[in-house]
């Protein structure tokens, strides 16, 4: 039973890769199917438009039905076109590519047809030479004909090419670009140009940085200020607390106050502690309101552009008998 259903398994997962290939390559026909098309339709335009005289809109239309389906029909219909329209050496290529092609098929017929008109083009193909001289072979080096690299090897070398202008370009690591334009004529015309010495490129300066914003020492001044009266309020309250405590527990002692009755030592005391509590109290609140003006003083001096600098106060405070003292220094 196990191996049956085991088989039963395989033969499913088969199947379903099976499909799975099946649907691909129905996908891949259906895509190879529409350039057909695409590309059979593109080819009747262009001839169309040949037998009309308009050979140069039916050039694109080959290229792109080559493209889309490379085939030798269509490659030697776009050479004929190409040499309609005057491109001699694009029309020159491609009847030696199709006799190469024809060749390895045994299409002798399409073989000799475009054998024989390379032959007949080639005396009428113009050149053009790019020499690039020893001194301007700087490294990095890079020579470019309407866009296309010109490799080392072409340099000082007769190459054909279709009438009409032609931009050559250089350019090198740390040198100025170079460019220019010539202009070929039919009939076996031949151009020659030369690479100058590049020139050096300026060299790129940085920019300079901006002048540090001037300091708002105001601000500053007046965060440290906060942050004094903010540390001399704490060590005010806590002196003056613990001086409410003592005070405080002082007046419970049995001969000073029993409960809430107090003789007039033991009034005397609980007056002294409330009064130290108070300012106490009064004291904490300051120091946590100057704190917080002193933060915002602070962050805002430095967006500001101003240097964080050590704080120029200092403060402090001290319990005695009659009270307490404050300290207060530093330079405003």
């Amino acid at each position: 039973m196990t191996g049956k259903i085991m088989g039963s398994t395989v033969r499913f997962a088969a199947l379903a890769v099976l499909c799975m290939a099946s649907s691909r390559v129905a996908k891949a026909q259906e895509v190879s199917s529409g350039s057909s098309v695409a590309a059979q339709a593109l080819f009747d335009e262009a001839k169309r438009l040949i037998q009309q005289g308009d050979a140069a809109a039916a050039c694109p239309k080959l290229e792109e039905s080559e493209r889309l389906e490379p085939g030798i029909g269509t490659k030697l219909n776009l050479a004929n076109c190409y040499e309609k329209v005057g491109r001699t050496a694009s029309a020159w290529i491609l009847y030696l590519e199709v006799e190469s092609d024809t060749k390895r098929n045994g299409q002798v017929e399409r073989q000799t047809l475009a054998h024989n008109r390379a032959v007949a083009l080639q005396p009428k193909l113009s050149h053009v030479t790019i020499n690039v001289p020893p001194a301007s072979r700087v490294p990095g080096l890079v020579v470019e004909r309407d866009g296309v690299a010109v490799g080392a090897a072409q340099w000082g070398l007769s190459i054909p090419v279709d009438p009409g202008t032609h931009t050559v370009k250089a350019h090198a690591p740390s040198k100025r670009d170079w460019e220019s334009t010539l202009t070929v004529a039919a009939d076996a015309s031949a151009q020659a140009l030369s690479v100058p010495e590049l020139e050096n490129a300026p060299v790129t300066q940085q920019r300079p940085t901006a002048a540090p914003r001037p300091l708002n020492r105001g601000l500053r001044t007046g965060a440290y200020i906060s942050f004094g009266v903010s540390g001399v309020g704490a060590v005010l309250g806590t002196a003056f607390g613990l001086h409410a405590i003592s005070k405080n527990n002082a007046s419970n002692s049995p001969d000073k106050c029993q409960g809430d009755t107090c003789l007039a030592s033991g009034t005397s005391l609980r007056n002294d502690a409330r009064s130290a509590g108070t300012i106490s109290t009064v004291a904490f609140a300051v120091s946590g309101a100057a704190l917080a003006t002193g933060v915002v003083l602070f962050f805002v001096s430095s967006k500001r552009g101003e240097a964080p600098t050590t704080s120029p106060l200092s403060a402090g405070a001290f319990a005695t008998q009659n009270g307490g003292e404050l300290s207060l220094r530093g330079a405003f």
